[in-house]
């Protein structure tokens, strides 16, 4: 028999038992009965004549049923109930996954021990299962041994930035059912109760940390310099110390101190030579994903432009403003072209590139109308109501044409994908006689366009990155491409899109069979996460217990019974009381 007390409150009620006892204890005062002779009294052994004290105890029947009334009464608040025999227990127990989780990792785990102990004995089937608060995340465990999911704790990883707990939450309560245990376990006190019935157990508690809050590389006259921010999250006053490794050499440990949620910056420069890799720590602390920030040197495609027939000098000036784009003079070396469309020119159908419509009449009018954006990523959130261009024949529009700037209905700026693959940029406006060139909204249009081209490029880059930031990467896609080899981990190409810089600060690199595609670097810089001053603990394991109370177990079936007997014995002790009173009552008289 698997007995359980819902309300353990109850046991005050045996208090009533020493108190019937006490009672029983006390004897009244005798009561003088004046009389004219001695011998007509009864004889009767001398009781108490100092009035109410404790004397032996006396035993009654009215004594005996006011014992019993005490313990059946105990027995009624204390709302046994009894394991049924088919009990299942389902519980969930959730995992945050938030990188601000490693600083609690070993609280979380003993979190999860003190669920498990909640687990009724072996007459107790159970079903266990342990979620990661990623939706996306397969499960960590599901079966029937709570020593099995302990060992599955090692595979969690919090690494993830400030998410939603609604969809593990739903899938969690689709498992149990309503009548099983959801609980989250987490380091911050929800500001709104979670939902689907889930209960929270909060391991956190303020703790200080210092880490790397962002950085940014620039190139200044040909050296490459990094600056990188170092934040104090904590409340008081910290030191902490820092260094930079490049290859095998290492900087001396250097101090850094910082106020309360200060923020300070750190420079120094690339070193010079074919290292184009580098790391900077800092001492450690509660939080690590924030104490390491690996960098590379960026290095950007290069895209190459070849001016075509028409104003080379007015089409090189206008592109020479970009960064990362050369000049050539074969086309057929080149990334895209650039030309005026003379009368006799014709668009090369198999390359990228920005043409622009030849020198329009000077004495012709400016053409009227609205001027109308398209909804494409290139004109996006662009202002072109400034722009003015002269009246000139306008090209035949195809079928590949995709407009994206008009005026009325005439089209000014065109996307055409060609069929042979090129993807090329025509306005419809000559460069001279129009504005275009003093407007911000040509100058973003023309990055934008280039941009695109180079994402496009197959060619090797190196950049820094967020940790699991999404990545875009060019590579072959042809029949005979093989998959992409982020470090040791292959990605079918099917999947590329998916792509993301791993989830740990470190250098990584991207293959294409033995192409080397990205040279990158990702750090963490997630300041929500690295902020430990508002963990606090929270614990409802109380909650989880009742309710494992109310749907594993069933009342005592004959609790009408008992109280049905407790109100006999309290009406059989007022009767026994009463009657002893009149019986003596009657041979006083």
């Amino acid at each position: 028999m698997n007995l359980t007390l819902a309300n353990t409150w109850g046991l005050w009620a045996l208090l009533g038992l020493p108190a019937v006892i006490a009672i029983h204890f006390l004897q009244r005062r005798n009561r003088r009965v004046p009389a004219t002779t001695l011998f007509l009294l009864q004889q009767m052994k001398r009781e108490s004549r100092t009035g109410s004290r404790f004397e032996r105890l006396r035993t009654s029947i009215p004594f005996w049923l006011q014992l019993l009334m005490v313990l059946l009464l105990t027995w009624l608040l204390v709302q046994p109930r009894w394991l049924k025999h088919d009990a299942v227990q389902r519980i969930v127990i959730v995992m945050d996954t938030s990188a601000s989780m490693q600083a609690f990792r070993a609280p979380a785990v003993k979190a999860v021990d003190d669920v498990l102990g909640l687990l009724e004995g072996p007459l107790a089937r159970a079903e266990l299962t342990l979620l990661s608060s990623d939706a996306e995340a397969p499960s960590l465990y599901h079966g029937t041994l709570a020593g099995e999911l302990r060992q599955a704790l090692d595979h969690w990883e919090p690494l993830l930035g400030v998410h939603d707990f609604t969809p593990a939450l739903r899938v969690a309560r689709g498992l149990v059912g309503q009548q099983g245990v959801v609980v989250l376990i987490t380091d911050h006190p929800l500001p709104v109760p979670p939902l689907f019935g889930a209960q929270v157990v909060s391991v956190g508690q303020e703790t200080d940390n210092v880490g790397w809050a962002g950085v940014t590389v620039e190139e200044k006259d040909g050296q490459w310099v990094w600056h990188a921010l170092v934040k104090n999250y904590s409340r008081t006053a910290q030191e902490r110390q820092w260094r930079a490794q490049a290859g095998a050499a290492e900087s001396p440990w250097k101090p850094v101190k910082l106020g309360p949620g200060e923020t300070q910056t750190l420079s120094g420069p690339f070193p010079a030579g074919e290292i184009q890799q580098i790391a900077l720590y800092l001492s450690d602390d509660a939080l690590s994903l924030d104490n390491d920030l690996p960098l590379v040197r960026p290095q950007p495609k290069v895209l190459s432009l070849c001016p075509l027939e028409g104003k080379v000098p007015q089409l090189a000036e206008l592109f020479s403003r970009y960064a990362h784009l050369r000049m050539v003079a074969v086309p057929g070396e080149s990334d895209l072209v650039a030309a005026v469309m003379t009368p006799n020119f014709a668009l090369p159908e198999q390359r990228h590139g920005c043409f622009f419509q030849a020198p329009a009449d000077e004495t012709a009018p400016y053409l009227k109308g609205s001027i109308v954006a398209e909804p494409h990523a290139l004109v996006e959130g662009l202002n072109w109501q400034g722009l003015l261009v002269r009246e000139s024949k306008a090209m035949p529009r195809q079928s590949q044409d995709r407009v994206l700037l008009w005026q009325g209905e005439r089209p000014l700026i065109v996307l055409r994908m060609m069929p042979a693959g090129g993807r090329q940029l025509i306005c419809q406006f000559d460069l001279e006689t129009s504005n275009a060139r003093k407007l911000p909204a040509f100058a973003v249009l023309l990055h934008r366009f280039l941009e695109e081209l180079r994402t496009d490029k197959l060619a090797p880059e190196a950049a820094n990155f967020d940790v699991r930031q999404h990545l875009v990467v060019a590579h072959r896609q042809d029949a005979e491409a093989g998959p992409l080899k982020l470090g040791d981990q292959e990605i079918p190409l099917t999947q590329a899109r998916l792509l993301r810089a791993p989830a740990k600060p470190g250098h990584f690199t991207i293959h294409q069979g033995e192409t080397l595609l990205l040279t990158a670097a990702a750090h963490f810089a997630d300041t929500r996460e690295a902020d430990l001053t508002q963990a606090k603990p929270v614990n409802e394991l109380d909650k989880i217990k009742a309710v494992q109370i109310e749907t594993l177990h069933e009342a005592d079936p004959n609790w009408r019974l008992w109280l049905l007997i407790l109100l006999l014995l309290l009406l059989g002790s007022w009767w026994f009381t009463n009657s002893r009173r009149e019986a003596q009552e009657v041979s006083r008289a």
